[in-house]
């Protein structure tokens, strides 16, 4: 019977020794697992950094902010467009370099040879440049344009033409600005501040007198407004909600051409491909400007 009581006890203690072992190892375990948590911001340090990531994915958000969106195809051009590139030509005909850029970016790249014959040149004009690590779109205006030409994006492809046909080409986008103008001024000084910035060629306007105005009102409105009054010709030069504003046309011409259209708090611009890309680069940096404040 003793022999017996003792080996119950003997048994009692290892399972008691089994049961603080598997305890222990779940704690060792568990802290183990659990992260130390980082230090605590204060409520004013959450704020900023929450308003901070807002801002950024909101001027992220507008970078391509036009209208009609760019397709697959123009999206992926634009990113190739954006790659860095090494190259080293020698005296090398213009139809293989582009070749060399199309199967390398994987992109199309087409070169309208009849445009190039109307100012004497040829697909086989000679390509001498070496560099390393720059975006693709800045390689072939290194290469394009001492020989007048350059390059659009249009239909899907790359297409390489005269510098003269490119400026020919005009489009015409839809740019949201509801988030960057509220009143009238807001919209003459964004378009003054896009017709400034040497995009390229602009047609002169002219304004449409209401039949009470007299030619000394038009003149004084629009030397009130900045740029000259760019999208509207308001008597006396007084901006005040609620006024009758009389649009301004355009002259006939060459050139871009900017219009308001209220309604939807947008600008409708008619430029060149490249224009049209600076325009977005601008906004995107007054947008980016705007975040900051």
């Amino acid at each position: 019977m003793i022999w017996l009581r003792k080996q119950n006890v003997c048994a009692a203690i290892l399972v008691c020794l089994a049961v603080g072992c598997g305890v222990m190892a779940v704690n060792a375990e568990v802290k183990k697992n659990t992260a130390i948590p980082a230090a605590e911001k204060s409520p004013a340090q959450e704020t900023a950094t929450i308003e901070t990531a807002t801002s950024q994915q909101q001027v992220k958000k507008t970078r391509q902010r036009s209208f009609p969106a760019l397709t697959k195809r123009e999206l992926k051009i634009q990113e190739a467009l954006g790659e860095e590139t090494d190259c080293t030509f020698f005296d090398q005909p213009l139809s293989e370099v582009m070749d060399f850029f199309s199967e390398t970016h994987d992109i199309p790249i087409l070169i309208f040879g009849n445009d190039l014959g109307e100012e004497g040149l040829t697909v086989e004009e000679p390509v001498n440049i070496s560099i390393e690590k720059i975006a693709l779109r800045d390689t072939l205006e290194l290469i394009l344009e001492p020989i007048g030409l350059t390059y659009i994006v249009e239909h899907g492809v790359v297409k390489i033409t005269t510098s003269i046909k490119a400026s020919e080409k005009l489009t015409s986008r839809v740019y949201p600005v509801g988030d960057l103008c509220r009143t009238v001024e807001d919209y003459l000084t964004l378009e003054s501040a896009l017709r400034n910035a040497d995009f390229g060629e602009w047609r002169s306007r002219k304004s449409v007198c209401a039949p009470e105005q007299t030619a000394a009102q038009t003149q004084q409105a629009a030397s009130h407004g900045p740029a000259g009054g760019g999208f509207f010709s308001i008597p006396g030069g007084n901006f005040k909600g609620g006024e009758s504003i009389d649009p301004l046309l355009y002259e006939n011409g060459a050139g871009g051409t900017i219009t308001m259209v209220q309604q939807s708090k947008a600008l409708v611009i008619t430029q060149t491909y490249h224009a049209h890309n600076a325009i977005v680069d601008l906004l995107t940096q007054i947008r980016e400007a705007k975040a900051t404040e």
